[in-house]
Parts: structure tokens; sequence; C-alpha cells
């Protein structure tokens, strides 16, 4: 399997746990293709448990993006050029999930839904995958 970065994600310093999960999600997509009970990544952070069924790991279809994908994806011409032309203080890369269930540890049945959620990566504490 080859997998291929472009533009800013051709950056010289990577993010490892961002680069962690979106490869690990790329892998789990091949793994599951023939599967009927797909599994799907669980994120923990030191207040969340964060469920996505999905992590985006393709090319956009601009015509079906969720508004925040869409917003993200329209603000990097902005913020990438930033980057490359500034010196940036938090080198925290942002992982953009659909479908996502967020249960908060302090209070599990309360669990928040959203179609779309950004999480950025330094507040990863680690991940895992759903039963």
């Amino acid at each position: 399997m080859t997998i291929t970065l472009k533009g800013h994600e051709l950056n010289s310093v990577h993010d490892m746990k961002k680069l962690s999960i979106v490869v690990a999600q790329v892998h789990l997509d091949e793994l599951q293709k023939d599967t009927e009970k797909k599994r799907s990544i669980q994120i923990t952070t030191s207040s969340a448990l964060i469920i996505a069924k999905k992590i985006s790991t393709q090319a956009p279809d601009i015509e079906n993006l969720p508004l925040l994908d869409l917003a993200i994806l329209q603000s990097e011409d902005t913020i990438f050029p930033l980057i490359k032309d500034s010196n940036v203080t938090n080198l925290a890369g942002m992982i953009v999930l659909n479908d996502v269930k967020i249960v908060p540890l302090a209070n599990p049945e309360n669990v928040i839904e959203c179609e779309s959620y950004a999480v950025f990566s330094d507040h990863i504490m680690g991940f895992s995958l759903t039963d």
C-alpha cells in the first residue's frame, strides 16, 4: 500500500500523533474492506473518549463535506502560507473526525454527537479500536 502526502503535509517537522492515527485509519480501512461490522477509531483525551466512524484520509468531496470540514479546508489557504513564512509555536496538528460521539469521562451518560469534530493532537493521550 502506498500513502501519498501532498502540499502542506510535506512539512519538515511531523506531528507523530496525527500521522500515527491517520495512517492507522488508512490501514484499518484496507483491513476491513470485506467485513460487515466495521470497527472505528476511538481517541482518548484527558477528559473524554472520542469515537469517530471515520477520519478523513482521502481527497475531500467538496459537494458533500460537512460545514466544519469545508470551513477548515478553505482556511488552509490562509493558514499554510503563514506557517511557511512565520515562526509557529504550536506544531500540534488537527485531526478532523466525522460522525463523532464524545463521551465525557466525568459524565459518561451525557454523550455528545457531532457530524464533524476537529481535535488537536496535543490533547490526544492514545487511541484504540471500538469492539
